[in-house]
């Protein structure tokens, strides 16, 4: 059982085994081959993602579907699903349907619906940034989105209490309801407002698959076709324990936050050294423990050659942590440099995008 609430990290293994989900053919991975999102392992597994591929290529109808929890500011793990969508909207050309899941907020982390205007200003102020194109978005709140919330209830109706209790364990009745409105989410795109059925694409960690999975089984009682997705992996918080989350805020990094906390953040994060300094040149780095490589590999070092010689340096013992963080930090504070630029100038723009939707 998975619980798309919790922050336990889920392990790819168990979903491929238990769950059926599918790994990323070597086909796909071709067919993708400039992406490192891709060619890194970042992306890890599939539902029906072939056939979003086919419908693409035979010019069928396709969207894209993502959202966020208005309870706090975009982080580095937020990140991730950005990334995605972003790219995805880029390569296929399509609109992308993005939630603002304040009814979740609300729920989930007890957030009162009218004061998460702000962090919904916020999130959407960092996509922008990132490059998702606001011409092609449709931006929406779950708790005024008509659509969503009458179809709902549809979906409450085809669902039995031992269905959700199967799917994610025993929970509050609040909880349920988020998973009916989460499926109106997913369905949105298949309205007949916007055009029936068609066939979506939604981007997801893999915690998230108990939603994807239930959307699934219900699409063909509402006459529509079964949503795809693909599955990331996780970024741990600083501390390396659990899945970064906003319910953590000292482990975690904003991607509007104070550069000089990020890098001070960034300088208390684990690596993966070794007790001494020649422990570590002879045996080299535990790379795999590394939290400060991870990063250089999801979001700061993005030419392969430098991403490669990092490791080798590490694992073979020629760099030392203090030196190999220091260089990442150097890259990682750039970034965001130029993101909080770049989100300072899209800053008005979100404002007027969830205003217009409040």
């Amino acid at each position: 059982m998975i619980d798309p609430w919790s922050n336990e990290i889920v392990q790819e293994k168990y979903l491929y085994e238990e769950f059926g989900m599918q790994k990323i053919s070597p086909q796909i991975k071709q067919r993708f081959s400039s992406s490192h999102l891709f060619y890194r392992d970042i992306i890890v597994g599939h539902r029906d993602f072939d056939k979003f591929l086919e419908a693409y290529d035979k010019k069928q109808k396709i969207a894209i579907m993502s959202g966020i929890k208005p309870s706090n500011h975009f982080h580095l793990g937020s990140k991730q699903t950005a990334d995605e969508i972003i790219f995805f909207q880029k390569y296929f050309k399509t609109k992308v349907y993005y939630c603002i899941a304040d009814i979740e907020s609300y729920i989930d982390n007890k957030l009162p619906i009218e004061q998460a205007t702000e962090y919904a200003i916020s999130n959407v102020a960092d996509l922008l940034a990132l490059g998702l194109d606001e011409k092609e978005t449709y931006f929406y709140r779950q708790s005024t989105e008509p659509t969503v919330l009458q179809n709902a209830f549809l979906v409450a109706e085809k669902l039995t209490h031992s269905t959700l209790k199967a799917t994610y364990g025993e929970k509050d009745i609040g909880y349920y309801m988020c998973s009916f409105i989460q499926i109106a989410d997913i369905f949105l795109a298949q309205s007949k407002k916007f055009g029936g059925p068609k066939h979506v694409l939604v981007p997801v960690g893999l915690d998230q698959d108990p939603h994807i999975r239930l959307a699934r089984d219900l699409a063909p009682k509402f006459k529509l076709i079964e949503p795809a997705a693909t599955y990331h992996r996780f970024i741990k918080n600083l501390k390396g324990e659990q899945k970064m989350s906003k319910k953590d805020p000292q482990n975690i990094i904003y991607l509007s936050e104070n550069p000089k906390d990020i890098e001070k953040k960034l300088k208390n994060a684990i690596t993966g050294g070794r007790n001494t300094a020649q422990e570590q040149r002879l045996l080299g780095g535990e790379i795999e423990k590394c939290y400060i490589f991870e990063l250089a590999k999801l979001y700061f070092e993005l030419n392969d050659e430098e991403l490669k010689e990092r490791y080798e340096k590490c694992t073979k013992g020629k760099i030392l942590c203090g030196e190999c963080k220091g260089q990442v930090i150097k890259k990682a504070l750039e970034w965001f440099e130029k993101h909080q630029h770049l989100r300072e100038k899209k800053y008005s723009l979100a404002q007027k995008i969830v205003e217009k939707i409040s």
